[in-house]
């Protein structure tokens, strides 16, 4: 499929004569900022048959305050359009200047919340440089890729096979969404447009929006996450002869076991999970004399469990 995205720069532009299968737009920033023309875009979209992808440009504010801010303006159009996050750095305002382990989780946390709460599976945007830079092992199990990687910056229109490097792609074993290049040029339209390629069918798309399993469940928006649907703890490793912990804490991400190698980093895990619960993490203390660490580990198929960079 071949689309193009847009935020209120592009406010003129009339999604219904500008070629495309879909068209992204801009809704949100932060907790305060929300494009002045994204629902009139999203409504020209629709009309015109078009598939829709609305997104949020990420920032340092609460990242749950964030997800229920974009999802509350966007919520008309839920299960109609691909939700996505805008993971990219900026320099006005509350804009992330430049991004760290922290903010990494932060956006896992983002997809989660906003998957848990509209039965779709949204795609997170970020360009080739941070794909590979931090372990997104976690994230791209869920969630996929909405990349940006530009061959040069020459005029384009809409390309089947663009480039896209020798590199690979971090934890993501392609793009679904490859925007490859910011100076495209379509009928209709004067000015310059990011244009991409979707690597997804109709049903795909529709899959990812949540629509059938909107049907199934006859519900949008859910009202809380279960534990079962963020399946995460934390553990301790009690000496049997000394009844004393070893020291090191353990984190289940709901995908492996992560040993903490900082005290800062069980910190940032707890108060992540208790904005998005509303509830405290478990935490079991597990003897070496009873050592069901060992049994989870062997119910996950993990021989050790990796360690978390300092």
């Amino acid at each position: 499929m071949n689309g193009y995205d847009i935020s209120s720069v592009q406010s003129s532009l009339n999604p219904a004569s500008v070629p495309s299968d879909f068209v992204g737009i801009k809704v949100t920033e932060g907790i305060g900022y929300i494009n002045p023309t994204w629902e009139t875009q999203a409504k020209q979209t629709l009309s015109a048959g078009k598939h829709l992808l609305l997104y949020h440009f990420i920032t340092n504010d609460s990242v749950i305050e964030q997800a229920n801010f974009f999802l509350n303006v966007a919520k008309n159009y839920v299960n109609q359009s691909i939700l996505a996050l805008d993971f990219e750095t900026g320099t006005i305002g509350n804009e992330i200047p430049y991004i760290t382990l922290a903010h990494r989780v932060q956006a896992e946390v983002w997809l989660d919340y906003v998957s848990a709460r509209t039965n779709g599976r949204p795609v997170i945007y970020m360009n080739a440089a941070t794909a590979r830079e931090f372990d997104w092992t976690s994230t791209a199990s869920k969630y996929g890729l909405w990349l940006a990687q530009y061959a040069n910056t020459d005029t384009t229109g809409y390309q089947s096979q663009p480039w896209r490097g020798n590199s690979s792609y971090g934890a993501w074993n392609r793009p679904t969404i490859y925007q490859y290049t910011s100076t495209g040029s379509l009928d209709n339209w004067d000015g310059e447009l990011d244009l991409n390629l979707a690597y997804l069918s109709e049903e795909e798309w529709q899959e990812m929006a949540g629509v059938a399993r909107k049907s199934e469940n006859n519900n949008t928006i859910t009202s809380d996450l279960e534990d079962d649907e963020l399946m995460k703890f934390t553990y301790e490793i009690i000496d049997a002869k000394t009844g004393k912990s070893q020291g090191t804490i353990y984190y289940y991400d709901g995908n492996k076991v992560v040993a903490l190698s900082h005290e800062d980093q069980l910190k940032i895990i707890r108060q992540i999970y208790k904005d998005t619960t509303g509830k405290d993490l478990k935490q079991y203390s597990w003897r070496t004399d009873a050592p069901w660490y060992v049994r989870f580990m062997q119910a996950i198929n993990q021989k050790a469990p990796e360690i978390a960079w300092k």
